[in-house]
């Protein structure tokens, strides 16, 4: 079936159905996207907030968020699935469906060169944009009055996406002082992740699961003979200018075509590969991306459930900074920019919506925990804070910038009025500084166990 790109309806449709789980049976074109899991497109989420309580004003945000929508990271991933088709194609094996999905490999392949790992035009007005509904939103914070802090890590990418939030600011607000930075003295909470947890996140039981779960979920069958005259050429697949024994390389070709079409929505070149997967086959694939991620940093038995502990220094930085603020008594903001792989364990840690979920079986971690409403492209966390004449500090969290729970009862006034989403900060950091102790004592025995081997 052929797809068609997004646009009018269908882009106000998608943002609808990115606030919930997408079942399979209830993918279409419009929510495509969402199904390339951590290479989701990042998208105006065009939300209301729900007002504060009375008397309480915004006065500091905290903020990590991952860089915006990027090339792929490396050579192979363009090469590699054009090169098999070429191949095919000069042994006269490809249908005329293959040649079609390899010549828009080539010119993906092409507009790579040079580009792997690059911010793209869509990743740079991610951030713009980030940034200005920022300014928008919480004018009290970002004004000429202010000092920001911004900080990056020195991947060339990260660095160009905080550049483009810097300059979307600096047109929002000419005079507002901004403190910026990219270097490896922020590294140790801006993208460190503790050896500790090294042996949890790969041990045999999880390897093996992950494994069994990927085998389940990959059925190349189809793809390969809607591509191939002969699928021989693919199941008995001998490399070229190679001695060794024929293999099946069609769950690799699948995989690698799969990522190639889930990263397309971070370029506008006019044209997709939507169509080279069914719906069913879109869905397998994404949930194998989605396990990965929740393998890698969520709380779940197969990795003792500690994985999530290996980024608490970021915690352990919002806290220590808001708390700075919050002495301070200067509106303030402190942005942080950086990558999935800590802001993933950062909401798990700190158990933002749904992702403290950890179901004993596997097949069930899609119920719930989803990269497309967790971590994908520009993906960030925002910690809004307010207080009143009398001082109390309530704290909102802004997942990708849609309001979000934290695990707490939300604030409710004298009269006994709730306020979903705002938590008091009296509740809210002491529960983050036990999950800091909870990791010391946790980290201690981890470390003990390696050494009594």
């Amino acid at each position: 079936m052929k797809r068609h790109l997004l646009t009018g309806l269908f882009i106000l449709a998608a943002i609808a159905a990115s606030a919930q789980v997408i079942g399979k049976d209830e993918i279409n074109d419009s929510n495509l996207f969402n199904f390339g899991g951590s290479m989701t497109e990042y998208l105006d989420p065009g939300v209301t907030y729900s007002k504060a309580p009375k008397g309480f004003k915004p006065f500091y945000l905290s903020h990590y968020g991952r860089h915006g929508s990027r090339y792929l990271l490396n050579d192979p991933q363009y090469s590699g699935p054009y090169n098999t088709l070429k191949e095919a194609y000069d042994k006269g094996v490809l249908t005329e469906f293959g040649k079609s999905v390899m010549d828009r490999l080539e010119i993906m392949k092409n507009d790579a060169s040079g580009h792997l790992g690059d911010l793209t035009k869509k990743g740079q007005m991610q951030h713009r944009g980030i940034a200005r509904r920022m300014v928008q939103n919480f004018p009290q914070i970002f004004n000429r009055k202010n000092t920001i802090v911004a900080r990056s890590t020195t991947s060339h990418r990260v660095m160009a996406s905080m550049t483009a939030a810097l300059m979307e600011f600096s047109i929002q607000q000419p005079k507002m002082d901004i403190d910026y930075n990219d270097s490896d003295f922020d590294k140790g909470y801006m993208n460190f992740e503790d050896r500790a947890v090294n042996s949890a996140k790969n041990n045999r039981e999880k390897n093996a699961a992950v494994s069994e779960f990927n085998a389940r979920h990959t059925h190349p069958e189809r793809l390969m003979a809607a591509l191939f005259t002969d699928t021989t050429f693919i199941t008995q697949y001998v490399k070229p200018n190679s001695s060794a024994a024929p293999r099946n390389n069609s769950a690799s070709l699948y995989n690698q075509i799969y990522e190639v079409a889930a990263n397309m929505g971070s370029h506008d070149l006019g044209f997709d590969l939507n169509d080279v997967f069914t719906y069913e086959e879109w869905y397998d694939c994404f949930l194998q991306n989605n396990m990965y991620w929740y393998t890698q940093s969520a709380f779940n038995p197969i990795t003792n459930s500690v994985v999530p502990y290996g980024h608490a220094t970021l915690l352990q930085d919002i806290l220590d900074k808001a708390d700075a603020a919050i002495a301070a008594k200067t509106p303030s903001a402190n942005l942080r920019y950086g990558h999935d792989t800590a802001l993933f364990p950062l909401l798990c840690l700190m158990k933002v919506n749904d992702c403290g979920w950890d179901p004993a079986d596997l097949e069930r971690v899609a119920d719930k925990w989803v990269a497309y409403d967790i971590v994908h492209m520009g993906s960030n966390l925002q910690l809004v804070f307010y207080k009143n004449w009398r001082g109390t500090i309530l704290v909102r969290a802004l997942l990708n910038e849609k309001e979000a729970t934290l695990p707490f009862d939300c604030y409710k006034d004298s009269k006994g009025n709730e306020y979903p989403y705002f938590y008091e900060w009296s509740k809210v950091e002491p529960y983050y500084r036990k999950v800091l102790s909870d990791w010391v004592r946790i980290k201690d025995e981890l470390t003990s166990n390696s050494s009594g081997r």
